[in-house]
């Protein structure tokens, strides 16, 4: 059989690219190191090699984590360090200005040494690195402490609040830490909605966790005689945690000045909402609320009517599905679908997600298919809103007119408030209050209290007060804060520079001692950090080894075997060179091959 000319040509040609690109294939992977550079070369190690790079990612940003942790662990030892070290000054200091032979002259430069070593201490734990204040807590924003006062009474504070105004560190604002993910399960803790801290690296501080807060017994006491009747007068007042500002006005009779003290702390401190006779509602920062309705249920089918409610209502329901019993409270909307959205969440938190369907239609399909059974919680009356935005327990609450088989309630702060009916309108809000403040939704805020004499009293545990004149204001009063011994490092020396002042050499040997003692405090917290770079460093040894393994792997796909590679690369231009020699024989001889 006779083969045509054109046919061998053209399947030589065929054969010869083949042989030129699986040769210039095997030296592009000898070249770039690489086995293919594109995912539709290999589809399933492309897959498995883009698993590992991401892998991979993650490592190197938990490893730069680390190395900016390290920073900040480091300089942050280094700061507490640098207190240690004035705080030994300090109290070589004190033990001088403690020697009775010191003159006034000479106590008042050292106090003046004193108040310098403040200042540089509060310096050091104001410090900002990598972006973050590292004694701040969750304060990213101010300097969190501050020296505020006069010589004659210099305090710290701690993102706004006098360090003595409570003996427990979390009580303070932005009291919580920050943390940096390092690979170690960052999780959430279901309890508080809060980062587990076992799960991640603090990055910043509770300030006064490292350096104390409180004092061992503190209370603070106006002299009544030294305010003038009708003259306003502006304070300001640390008590558990918490820094207000209050004005009030000078009394006829310090009974009356008491009174309008009084008045104004409970305006400021006080949490639990109290009701009025005219149906407003005090001391919470969101006085809005909204009445309890009973839902529209269709008694034959058990649906509920959804179109029937609003968004500016609550509702509560019984209900009976899968074995259980439950109550549930949840707000209208205003759509069908807002309505079945906010029963849906109710519902999952009573009964569990997924074991119920609540459809269109009003009806509640348990996990058996079969309708669950709905009833109101009670027969709600009707609590009207007054033209001020109150509510008309004129009207609404006060036995004359209300009814007693019905239930009276209001949704107040995300709270259920249930309102107690009297026989009138005091002794309605009287309950009402009681229920309020008692084991009710809100329970009882603790507030500061003037008494008779001018000692502003704290009904807490550990509770303690720190008064001063507000800055600026017009008119002083005078006070005397007694009692107890700070528990702050950086309060205490400023304590000591006031009594360095007053010439009090006794006092100043005490708080010489006090101030040895509290450099083992210290010592604690620069142990604790200490600790923490010893994780630091165990995690950056750990993530060393994880990218050593995951590179291992992705060279296992991706890298090309070199010696495997060149030996079929030589192969290959063997085969190239011979299709080249054979095509001297096939391909027909041109003009240009007789061109010199």
């Amino acid at each position: 059989m006779r083969i045509a000319g054109d046919t061998i040509r053209r399947n030589y040609l065929s054969r010869y690219e083949t042989n030129y690109g699986d040769k210039y294939n095997s030296e592009k992977k000898i070249y770039s190191g690489r086995q293919f550079d594109r995912a539709s070369e290999n589809p399933i190690d492309a897959a498995r090699a883009l698993r590992l790079r991401k892998s991979m990612a993650e490592v190197e940003t938990y490893q730069d984590n680390l190395k900016t942790a390290d920073s900040i662990y480091t300089n942050a030892e280094t700061s507490l360090m640098s207190l240690s070290t004035i705080l030994q000054t300090t109290y070589e200091k004190l033990v001088e200005g403690a020697d009775g032979t010191r003159n006034p002259d000479d106590m008042n430069i050292i106090a003046m040494s004193i108040d310098n070593y403040a200042e540089e201490m509060v310096q050091s734990l104001n410090i900002d690195i990598a972006d973050r204040k590292v004694f701040g807590g969750l304060n990213n924003e101010t300097a969190a402490f501050k020296i505020e006062g006069s010589e004659n009474g210099k305090y710290l504070t701690y993102n706004g609040v006098s360090v003595n105004s409570s003996n427990d560190p979390d009580s303070f604002p932005y009291s919580g830490v920050s943390y940096l993910d390092i690979g170690i399960g960052m999780s959430t803790d279901k309890t508080n909605g809060r980062i587990d801290d076992q799960s991640a690296l603090p990055i910043t501080f509770n300030g006064v966790q490292c350096t104390g807060c409180g004092m061992t017994n503190k209370t603070a006491s106006i002299e009544l005689n030294s305010i003038t009747p009708g003259n306003e007068y502006s304070m300001d007042i640390s008590a558990g945690g918490k820094a207000r500002t209050i004005k009030f006005i000078g009394g006829n009779t310090n009974a009356e000045t008491v009174e309008n003290i009084n008045a104004q702390l409970k305006e400021a401190f006080q949490e639990t909402p109290e009701i009025t006779e005219d149906g407003q509602f005090h001391y919470i920062d969101d006085p809005t609320w909204y009445p309890y309705k009973n839902a529209v249920i269709d008694d034959t089918t058990g649906s509920i009517d959804f179109s029937a409610m609003t968004g500016n209502e609550y509702y509560s329901l019984e209900v009976t599905m899968n074995g259980k019993t439950k109550y549930v409270d949840f707000q209208g909307g205003d759509t069908v679908t807002d309505s079945m959205n906010n029963l849906t969440s109710a519902l999952n938190d009573a009964f569990g997600e997924g074991k119920f369907e609540v459809h269109a239609n009003g009806m509640i399909i348990d996990a058996g298919k079969q309708p669950a059974q709905v009833s109101n919680y009670g027969d709600y009356g009707d609590v009207n809103a007054t033209a001020d935005g109150g509510v008309d327990i004129q009207g609404a609450m006060d036995s004359s007119s209300a009814d007693p088989s019905k239930i009276y309630a209001v949704n107040l702060g995300g709270k259920k408030v249930v309102m107690d009916m009297g026989d009138t309108v005091a002794e309605t809000v009287e309950k009402t209050n009681k229920r309020m403040a008692g084991s009710g939704a809100f329970g009882e805020t603790p507030v500061p209290r003037v008494n008779d004499l001018g000692t502003i009293q704290y009904d807490v545990d550990g509770g303690h007060v720190v008064i001063d004149n507000t800055k600026g204001a017009s008119n002083e009063f005078e006070f005397n804060e007694v009692d107890g011994y700070a528990k702050n490092i950086i309060q205490l020396v400023l304590d000591a520079g006031k009594m360095l002042r007053k010439g009090d050499h006794q006092m100043v040997a005490r708080y010489a001692d006090l101030i040895y003692a509290a450099q083992s405090n210290l010592s604690i917290a620069i142990a604790d950090l200490g600790t923490h770079s010893k994780f630091i460093e165990f995690n950056e040894d750990r993530l060393a080894d994880v990218m050593i393994n995951l590179k291992d792997k992705q060279n296992d796909i991706e890298s090309t075997d070199l010696p495997s590679e060149i030996t079929r690369w030589k192969v290959l231009e063997s085969v190239y060179n011979a299709s080249l020699q054979m095509g001297s024989s096939v391909l027909s001889q041109s003009i240009f091959n007789y061109i010199n």
